[in-house]
């Protein structure tokens, strides 16, 4: 909000510059933005927090700050409230019609005071009105509306007026009525564009129309004009969650909704009705009568009682600050602080909404104190670094890869429902039902990730032509009454590649190459369930040890879930990954000696598996054999061939051209013997 500091520096007698002034308020409680001069006026703009904006976005308010942090109390030069009332004359001539005000929901509106007033003279306001409004950044427009404006700026209430000769009344229904808006109905606001409301919209009406869109803005038809000649002056207060709701449906935003959906004390409304009577009595005209003041107030807010515990405070404030003190900062706040030992009584006053238990009390000796002037106190317990957790940490691990590698995680619920169970071909008996489920679609926790992963990569095949996606959770298994929770690493993909198997196998490989595994071994199998094609699914091994499964998704459970590109998965067991990850890098020196590459083409047949050919030269070869690579694959009327290019070196010497042919021919030997495969010479 942006505040004049003429108008601060007069209202909380201070004699701070305007930097001064912004040091010590963003010290202790609010966020300066900046200080700029538009003509005479020195403009200064702070943030203020949302817990704060029932008072503090109000010159009166921040005068009240001003004042607490330079240890005094804060004095409003303003006529007494009560007195003022009870001195304004009201008109009760029986040919003066009163005003009605019918509230029909009293939680939106627990309070509507509205006043008319007769002989009002229109006209520009006063200078240094005017000065002070264009300092906050609003704009002057005439005596009445600019009054509104100011006391909305001083006390921090909003006001309107309404020009009384455009709102309807037909005896006895009332002058003003305060309502929801009518389905569809219609209203032309002050910005002149019309706006279609609805139901849940509180408006401010007369017998026959919308006058004003509640808390929000006031409307076009009834505006004060040259001609106005007698107002209905409205304060009100309005349900926060209500304005809020409004503003937000019609994107709207105005000082007045600013401040009511921060939540204002309804008592407020009566302290801005007095203050801008006073200034109209003052600006407009000498003849001004008050001819009506209603007053709408079902259940009335009264100031309440805070218990502060002295001990208490200081202990979590961490310093030693006398009562006496303490007993100052609340009474300098506004606060009726009684006592003087262990314990103060605090009356809030209603203005304070914040201010609700003792530690809200304690908040506010800390911050008018001052932070800084806390000392700082060693740590009376003994800090010590949590245990570390090496499942999450093995967890993380596994996602920084995969995300290096182009995958994107993806979090589903773990339950799945029976439609997945059949679609997939998973079988019920192994699945746990969940006794209450909150739908049909989770009726059991998940046997597999691979149905949720299923939906997730027809979703977003809708927006990019390649998916790979990981996740990492639970699946659940139920066997001879038992229940088991399997932590699993699911991967996915599906591109426009021929063989998606293959590419996501290459990044299964680089996945465990990263954890530091090397034996990798896949080994064809028959699929237990229906959800894999059965011609490319394979289970992961490293040595020996079963870690999971890699293959493509059936195209007929693809088809299914309306996914027309081929889709692979890969699924692994995180324990048995975590036991088999190598935790620490060992580092080996790199080989002072030459390496030998030499191809090597054979023709297979068709059922000879890639993984024993490797076995075989790896057998043979033993530690000269430092890489193995297929690079070449042809198949030709039934005839399969490979080429794959070996690696051989030593680490001791430098291999003769000899040593390295002894090597070849009995790999080749091997191969040929053991594998009835035709080694290419």
């Amino acid at each position: 909000m942006k505040y004049s500091y003429s108008w601060l520096k007069e209202l909380s007698g201070t004699k701070k510059s305007p930097k001064e002034l912004a040091d010590l308020l963003t010290m202790r409680a609010f966020e300066f933005e900046g200080s700029k001069t538009e003509g005479k006026e020195t403009q200064m703009e702070f943030s203020i927090l949302p817990n704060r904006g029932h008072d503090a976005l109000s010159h009166i308010g921040m005068a009240r700050e001003i004042c607490a942090c330079e240890g005094r109390k804060f004095y409003f030069l303003t006529s007494d409230v009560r007195k003022f009332l009870s001195d304004i004359h009201v008109d009760d001539r029986q040919d003066i019609y009163k005003l009605n005000i019918d509230v029909k929901d009293k939680k939106l509106c627990p309070r509507y005071i509205g006043a008319i007033l007769e002989n009002i003279e229109i006209g520009p306001s006063p200078k240094w009105m005017q000065g002070k409004l264009l300092a906050c950044g609003i704009k002057p427009i005439n005596n009445i509306v600019d009054i509104t404006n100011y006391v909305m700026l001083e006390t921090g209430q909003p006001l309107h007026a309404f020009d009384k000769s455009k709102a309807k009344s037909q005896k006895p229904k009332a002058d003003i009525i305060i309502r929801k808006a009518k389905k569809g109905e219609k209203i032309k606001l002050l910005d002149e564009k019309l706006y279609e409301l609805n139901e849940n919209n509180l408006v401010i009406a007369d017998s026959e129309k919308a006058l004003a869109l509640a808390g929000v803005m006031g409307g076009f038809d009834s505006s004060i004009t040259s001609n106005t000649t007698s107002i209905i002056l409205e304060s009100a207060n309005f349900n926060a969650t209500s304005i809020r709701k409004t503003r937000t449906a019609h994107n709207i935003i105005t000082e007045s909704s600013h401040r009511f959906e921060r939540d204002i004390d309804p008592n407020l409304a009566e302290i801005a009705m007095v203050r801008a009577i006073e200034l109209i009595k003052k600006i407009c005209s000498k003849n001004i009568k008050v001819t009506a003041i209603s007053d709408g107030y079902a259940q009335k807010v009264k100031p309440w009682l805070i218990k502060l515990e002295t001990n208490y405070a200081n202990k979590l404030l961490g310093e030693n600050i006398p009562v006496t003190k303490m007993k100052s900062i609340l009474e300098n706040l506004g606060l009726d602080a009684k006592g003087s030992g262990r314990l103060l009584h605090c009356e809030i006053p209603t203005r304070r909404i914040d201010l609700k238990t003792q530690e809200d009390l304690i908040e506010e000796i800390g911050r008018i104190y001052g932070y800084e002037n806390i000392k700082e106190q060693a740590l009376v317990a003994e800090v010590k670094t949590p245990p570390q957790n090496d499942k999450r940490d093995f967890e993380n691990k596994l996602r920084d890869i995969l995300v290096g590698l182009g995958f994107s995680e993806v979090m589903n619920y773990s339950f799945y429902g029976a439609d997945d169970i059949s679609k997939c071909g998973l079988g019920e008996d192994s699945h746990v039902e969940v006794a209450n489920p909150l739908s049909s679609e989770q009726q059991y926790m998940r046997r597999s990730l691979i149905p949720n992963m299923l939906k997730n990569i027809e979703l977003n095949l809708k927006h990019f032509g390649q998916v790979e996606i990981f996740e990492i959770g639970k699946k659940f298994r139920k066997k001879d009454g038992n229940i088991s929770e399997i932590g699993i690493l699911n991967g996915m993909l599906a591109n426009d590649s021929k063989i998606p198997f293959l590419e996501l196998k290459g990044n299964l490989e680089a996945l465990l190459n990263n954890l530091g595994l090397r034996n990798i071994k896949f080994e064809a199998i028959e699929p237990e369930y229906a959800v894999w094609n059965p011609a490319r699914v394979a289970r992961v091994f490293i040595g020996n040890k079963k870690i999971g499964k890699i293959g493509e998704i059936n195209p007929q459970v693809l088809k299914k879930y309306g996914i027309k590109k081929r889709v692979a998965s890969f699924g692994l067991k995180i324990d048995n990954l975590s036991i088999l990850s190598i935790k620490d890098k060992i580092y080996q020196t790199i080989s002072k000696f030459p390496i030998v590459e030499r191809d090597l083409s054979m023709f297979i047949e068709k059922d000879t598996k890639y993984g024993d050919i490797v076995s075989i030269i790896e057998r043979i070869g033993g530690s000269l054999i430092k890489n193995i690579e297929l690079f070449d694959v042809f198949e030709k009327d039934g005839e399969k061939s490979l080429a794959l290019r070996l690696k051989i070196g030593s680490d001791a010497k430098t291999l003769t051209s000899a040593e390295i042919d002894g090597v070849m021919q009995k790999i080749i030997s091997a191969l040929e013997k053991d594998l009835k495969v035709k080694v290419r010479k």
